[in-house]
C-alpha cells in the first residue's frame, strides 16, 4: 500500500514522520475521514472546508493551491481502489517545533492514505446497531474540531463495546446529548426530523448534505437540545457519517427502540447528493 506524504507517494512500509512530530507528540493536528468511489472522494469540499476552518482554529495555515482532489484520486488508483469503495484519511499536523502553545504552522505534516472499505450489511441497516451511553461527560473546545487528540472518542467506544454496544453516546457537560463517538445523530418524531443542538458536537458534513436534501423536499431538519429520554421516544433514531451514511439505532442502553422504515430512502436520498 502506498500513502502521500509531505508531497511524495511511498510505500506505506518506508512512510515516517519525525520524532519531533507535534502530531505524534501532541496529538497537534487534525484529520477527515472521506468515501471515496468510482475513483475520487465524495463530499470533499466539504470536508475541506471543516478541515480549513479547524486549522484555522488552532492556527495551522494550510497551503491555498493544494491539489487535494488530484493527489487522493491518483492515491487511490496506486493502490487499486478506483473501482471500490474506500476510506480515505486526510490528516495534517503541525509539524516540528520547539514552541509550547500553537505556533503557526505555515509548512504543516500533510498525509494522506486510503484503505479498502466494507459498509455494514444489509441487515445491520435493516436491525440497527446497539448503542451505550459513555458516562462521562466532555468538556472540551476540541471536541468541536476533528482532532488527531481523539482518545476521548476511543474511550466512549471502547465503553460501549465492552457493555454489549457498537456505539457510544456522548453527552456534554450540561448532560445533554451531544453525539456518537464516530457519528452524528439524526431521530424523527411524527414527520420532523432533528438533530442535537450541542456546542461541543463536531459539525457534521453527512447531516449538512441531508439537511439541503431534505430543504429540497420541503422538509426541516431541526437542531434542538436533546436528552436521552427524548431519543427513546423517538420514532426513529440513526446514527450518521460520510462513510456508512445512516444507520438506524436498535437499542439504546439496553432498551429497545424502534428501527424506522425510512433508512432505505434517506439513505438513497443522501447519497443521490453524491453525484
Amino acid at each position: 500500500m502506498d500513502v502521500f506524504i509531505n508531497g511524495n507517494f511511498v510505500p506505506a512500509a518506508q512512510a515516517a514522520v519525525s520524532v519531533q512530530d507535534r502530531g505524534l507528540l501532541y496529538g497537534d493536528g487534525l484529520f477527515e475521514t472521506l468515501r471515496a468511489e468510482a475513483g475520487g472522494p465524495v463530499w470533499l469540499r466539504r470536508h475541506l472546508k471543516r478541515l480549513t476552518d479547524s486549522a484555522a482554529a488552532i492556527n495551522i495555515t494550510l497551503p491555498t493551491d493544494f491539489p487535494w482532489e488530484g493527489h487522493i484520486c491518483a492515491l487511490l488508483r496506486r493502490n487499486a481502489l478506483e473501482n471500490s469503495l474506500a476510506a480515505v484519511k486526510i490528516l495534517v499536523t503541525r509539524g516540528e517545533t520547539p514552541v509550547l502553545g500553537l505556533p503557526p504552522a505555515h509548512q504543516p505534516t500533510i498525509i494522506l492514505y486510503a484503505r479498502p472499505y466494507t459498509p455494514p450489511t444489509p441487515a445491520e441497516y435493516r436491525e440497527g446497531w446497539p448503542v451505550v451511553s459513555f458516562p462521562e461527560p466532555r468538556r472540551s473546545f476540541l471536541s468541536r474540531h476533528k482532532s488527531l487528540n481523539y482518545l476521548f472518542c476511543l474511550a466512549a467506544r471502547q465503553y460501549a463495546l465492552d457493555h454489549g454496544g457498537r456505539e457510544g453516546l456522548i453527552f456534554e457537560a450540561d448532560g445533554s446529548v451531544s453525539e456518537g463517538a464516530a457519528t452524528a445523530l439524526l431521530w424523527q418524531e411524527d414527520k420532523h426530523f432533528f438533530t442535537p443542538s450541542a456546542p461541543g458536537a463536531l459539525p457534521s458534513v453527512t447531516l449538512a448534505v441531508l439537511r439541503e436534501a431534505l430543504s429540497r423536499t420541503g422538509i426541516p431538519l431541526m437542531a434542538v437540545r436533546a436528552s436521552v429520554a427524548r431519543l427513546a421516544a423517538a420514532a426513529g433514531l440513526w446514527l450518521a457519517n460520510s462513510l456508512m451514511g445512516l444507520l438506524p439505532v436498535a437499542s439504546l442502553d439496553g432498551r429497545k427502540l424502534p428501527v424506522s422504515p425510512e433508512t432505505e430512502d434517506l439513505n438513497r436520498l443522501l447519497w443521490s447528493e453524491a453525484g
